[in-house]
């Protein structure tokens, strides 16, 4: 979806785009043996199949006998992958990483893995090394939103960046602020006064930090949220020593019992409404609607057969899922009759799951076509019958509690 010329990624697009960033990312060859392969919406197909089958043929001079056929195998795959969609390309393009990622010596596990690009793909590139190449579609995934958080006393303040739904501490400071008890010898009004100096030297010192830290982000950052117990933090706030252009942003201030990390917690806890367009806020609030759903009204339902046959008969409305799901579904073509067959593995560990056996003519002969992460090909099902998808992380309670209590998949019913 496009807005005033700013394109709008969904949080759940975004948040499987990272998570198989992540996934691609932990892939190590044994040699040049992984091909990262980009292709924009507009890629001339001649161009793209002259290349491969280029490659091909370039591949024979190879010098390790397993590398040449590790990296011949990778490109077979890729050739065949692209024969099977008949090239018919997502809007944004496709990027595919196939290769021997098998970290057994001499033994091989060549997979294919497709990644559909959260914005416009622009880049075309063929490369083949240790690694997937993944530098183009990380600088898609970097944060468009960041609030700011500082919670203070005068004995204390601690400053976090709360991005997506994980708060990060990126600083924590302890001020030289003396207790309301007087050293011997001085005067009331002597010992008041080094304290209101000593506080206003913490109150700088912050909000240099504040500025150091904040005003780099520019359009990204969103709001600022002071807190803490007492009126320090309105009396900080009076000082006016932030940058405007941060200190523009501040949306409120809210009363916690801690300064440290603690009160950030206890903070992002009580925003909810200077919050509620955060996903942290958002997130709570799908799993209190699918809570309700299960308890209260019977519309909530979960477990993954479950839910596929709730998708299956269009009686989905919202599919909840747990980032920490990490199934796959491994995309079979018989090699008898061509059926294709889609098998779901929660532990890729499991060989007996992944065995094939054509539902059609029995042939236990086929091709492992393609490899998909299983949020990916629940996304698509959820989507084809007009139903929402939520992913879920574990930075919460709640999410926690969803995915250890639900396994992670839930949905909320349109009807019983």
């Amino acid at each position: 979806m496009v807005n005033n010329g700013i394109e709008e990624i969904s949080e759940a697009d975004m948040t499987i785009f990272k998570k198989k960033l992540r996934k691609m990312a932990s892939f190590k060859g044994k040699g040049t043996e992984l091909i990262s392969l980009y292709l924009p919406p507009d890629v001339d197909r001649s161009l793209v199949t002259g290349q491969l089958t280029e490659e091909m043929s370039q591949s024979s001079n190879i010098k390790s006998p397993t590398t040449r056929k590790n990296v011949q195998g990778a490109l077979r795959k890729l050739q065949n992958f692209l024969k099977s969609i008949n090239f018919k390309l997502p809007a944004h393009g496709l990027v595919v990483f196939c290769g021997n990622v098998s970290q057994q010596e001499g033994k091989s596990d060549i997979q294919l893995v497709t990644l559909k690009p959260v914005k416009m793909l622009k880049t075309k590139l063929y490369w083949c090394d240790s690694e997937f190449h993944l530098g183009p579609l990380q600088e898609m995934a970097q944060p468009s939103e960041i609030f700011g958080i500082l919670t203070i006393d005068k004995n204390e303040a601690t400053i976090a960046s709360l991005i997506g739904k994980k708060y990060e501490i990126v600083g924590h400071f302890t001020s030289t602020v003396a207790g309301k008890t007087r050293a011997g010898g001085q005067s009331a009004h002597r010992f008041e006064r080094l304290r209101e100096e000593a506080a206003q030297s913490f109150y700088k010192k912050i909000s240099e930090k504040m500025n150091g830290i904040f005003v780099p982000y520019g359009e990204k950052l969103k709001g600022l949220i002071i807190a803490g117990p007492g009126i320090t933090k309105n009396y900080f706030l009076n000082q006016e020593l932030m940058d405007n252009r941060i200190r523009n942003l501040i949306i409120g201030s809210i009363d916690t019992s801690y300064t440290d990390e603690s009160g950030i917690r206890e903070t992002v806890q009580k925003s909810g409404e200077l919050l509620k367009g955060a996903e942290i806020t958002k997130e709570r609030k799908n799993l209190e609607e699918f809570f309700e759903a299960v308890v209260k009204t019977g519309l909530g339902t979960y477990g993954r057969k479950e839910v596929e046959k709730a998708l299956l008969i269009g009686q989905v409305d919202t599919v909840l899922l747990s980032e920490e799901v990490e199934w796959w579904v491994y995309k079979f073509k018989c090699d008898s009759c061509g059926t294709e067959h889609e098998i779901v593995v929660q532990d890729e560990t499991d060989k007996e799951a992944k065995k094939f056996k054509c539902e059609k003519c029995d042939s236990t002969k086929a091709e492992l076509v393609e490899q998909i992460d299983y949020i990916d090909w629940i996304m698509e099902k959820a989507q084809s019958t007009g139903a929402k998808t939520k992913i879920i992380s574990t930075e919460t309670p709640e999410g926690e509690q969803f995915y250890r209590g639900f396994g992670g998949i839930g949905a909320i019913l349109r009807y019983k």
